[in-house]
């Protein structure tokens, strides 16, 4: 019994290690729908969503994360608006893609999403809040053609805007508070990329503000000299230093802010939190170096390397045009995610936390066309398979000696 259980387990061993490389070659699938062409995988990933957002997803992610509610409806609002891009504006697909949007954004500019953020903070209702509302409305925007936009929501973002702007150009600290007494560089860099996106879709009047926002932040940089995971409400000088999940997250949003500094900052997060575990890459959570625990912002971290940190990391190394890191990135997820799903339908971690699939497709969807697919090298699987090699020929000899027929002993 024992020779046939452990055989069993090297089997599962060995057909886990082959299903892994065969995931690190994944590629998207486009396909054609209404004359576009699309990401089928993306496309399937947000059907998914789709559902569960209609049933309570939000609402389940909240009692779960501090501001999942919000989360989980601007991640759903952006990588509809990415897909809806590209897309012809006069058919059906455009069109309910559009309603999903603005379906999102209404629950975000809601009392329900309002609800535990503060009013009387110097950025209404803080910046987390303002942040993400105005950037997801923003980016509805921008999709649409600026005719046919609606003039409430164009007074709303421009009110938003200069709510933002106010703080900046009248505060000392570059950071406004998310909640009284508690300020994060993420948050407010959510505020200035708002900013940066009005100036692309409306007559420009921020490029000073955001200057000076850049120029306060660059007063209060850490010892790393990267923007801080969390700050001094008062002061905007670090209290802890920068972190892997907020690092990945502030990249995606810098660069529409400032080109210049958002490849500075990603010089040195390249340096310090993109690491290779056997062979495949992934973002720490903390600097090399350091350790520390999990938490919400983390998601689990194994072996230094960050769940949330490398997810979001996989959209940050697309934007930098590390092509390399991001197939990696979006590779392992592929493979270590138990991606499932129907034709029309895809979840990871078999739907049972849709905040991941929230953030999988919003690192997914720069994918939106065959123009835009990622590529790599060759080799860049290469120290993974050379130990999967290794391993599975171990295996292989292991499994003969033990099933190996014993020899017949002589009798004299």
């Amino acid at each position: 019994m024992f020779k046939f259980v452990f055989s069993f387990l090297l089997v599962l061993i060995l057909t886990l290690l082959s299903y892994l490389n065969y995931k690190l070659y994944y590629q998207p699938r486009f396909i054609s729908i209404e004359g576009s062409e699309v990401n089928a995988d993306l496309y399937r990933q947000l059907n998914f969503l789709e559902e569960e957002m209609h049933k309570s997803a939000a609402d389940d992610m909240q009692a779960v994360f501090p501001e999942g509610f919000i989360f989980m409806n601007a991640l759903y609002g952006l990588s509809l608006t990415e897909l809806a891009a590209p897309l012809k504006h006069n058919t059906a697909f455009y069109h309910h893609a559009h309603d999903e949007i603005q379906w999102a954004f209404a629950h975000m500019n809601s009392d329900k999403g309002r609800i535990i953020f503060d009013k009387s903070l110097k950025i209404p209702y803080g910046a987390f809040y303002t942040g993400w509302t105005s950037y997801v409305l923003g980016k509805k925007l921008s999709i649409e053609e600026p005719a046919l936009r609606d003039t409430v929501e164009i007074s709303f973002f421009e009110s938003r805007c200069k709510e933002i702007a106010a703080f900046i150009d009248s505060e000392k600290t570059p950071y406004a508070e998310s909640y009284p007494g508690y300020a994060w560089p993420a948050d407010m860099t959510l505020c200035a990329a708002a900013l940066a996106l009005h100036d692309k879709i409306r007559a420009p009047k921020f490029q000073g503000t955001i200057q000076r926002w850049i120029g306060k932040v660059n007063e209060n940089l850490d010892t790393t000299g990267l923007m801080p995971h969390s700050v001094n409400a008062i002061t905007g000088r670090p209290m802890q230093n920068a972190r892997g999940s907020s690092q990945s997250l502030m990249l995606n949003f810098l660069w529409d802010v400032d080109t210049s500094f958002a490849k500075r900052q990603f010089d040195i997060y390249q340096k310090i939190f993109l690491v290779k575990r056997l062979g495949l890459p992934g973002t720490r959570e903390y600097p090399k170096g350091v350790e520390g625990d999990r938490d919400s912002d983390s998601g689990p971290v194994v072996w230094g390397v960050g769940a949330s940190a490398s997810i979001v990391g996989l959209r940050a190394t697309v934007l930098a045009g590390d092509e390399t890191t991001a197939i990696g990135l979006r590779n392992s997820l592929e493979a270590f995610g138990i991606p499932t799903g129907t034709k029309d339908q895809k979840k990871f971690l078999f739907g049972k936390l849709p905040m991941a699939d929230a953030f999988i497709a919003w690192s997914n969807s720069t994918e939106t066309s065959t123009n835009k697919t990622l590529k790599a090298g060759i080799w860049w699987r290469s120290v993974f398979q050379l130990y999967s090699f290794a391993t599975l020929t171990f295996i292989v000899l292991l499994l003969v000696r033990i099933w190996k027929p014993k020899g017949k002993s002589k009798v004299a």
